[in-house]
């Protein structure tokens, strides 16, 4: 059955399927971003933007109350494409295309990133999976 599924989506790049936050690196990289600069890892996180103002990664499960990672530069891969043509269609939907809150589990490949002024970005290349929360 799974093979037939993913032979029935072969020709999308990105898996739209559940995937479990994993907050360890993700908390390890908040919590010591110059130890992680430069580093390519994959993260497992809620996405949440307002396709506006803010656009970040965030780990709820953790005793401290979660951690943060802003999102830097968008790569330019078929992956990266497809989930924000995704979620700009659900904006869309909602007739929202302007100010539209969004949320996503989402397992993400990229760098992470120290700018200049301290603060710490992750520049996703490769979205790996992905499940919108209409």
């Amino acid at each position: 059955m799974l093979t037939l599924l993913l032979s029935a989506c072969a020709h999308r790049v990105a898996i739209t399927a559940a995937v479990e936050p994993r907050d360890e690196l993700l908390c390890a990289i908040a919590g010591n971003p110059g130890k992680h600069d430069g580093e390519e890892v994959v993260l497992s996180a809620t996405y949440i933007t307002d396709n506006r103002h803010f656009e970040m990664l965030r780990s709820s499960h953790r005793s401290k109350g979660g951690c943060i990672l802003d999102i830097g530069r968008r790569g330019s891969s078929e992956s990266v494409k497809q989930f924000y043509a995704e979620q700009k269609h659900i904006c869309l939907r909602r007739n929202a295309p302007a100010v539209c809150n969004t949320t996503a589990v989402v397992e993400v490949s990229g760098r992470v990133r120290l700018k200049p002024e301290g603060l710490v970005v992750f520049d996703i290349e490769e979205v790996l999976s992905f499940r919108l929360h209409e």
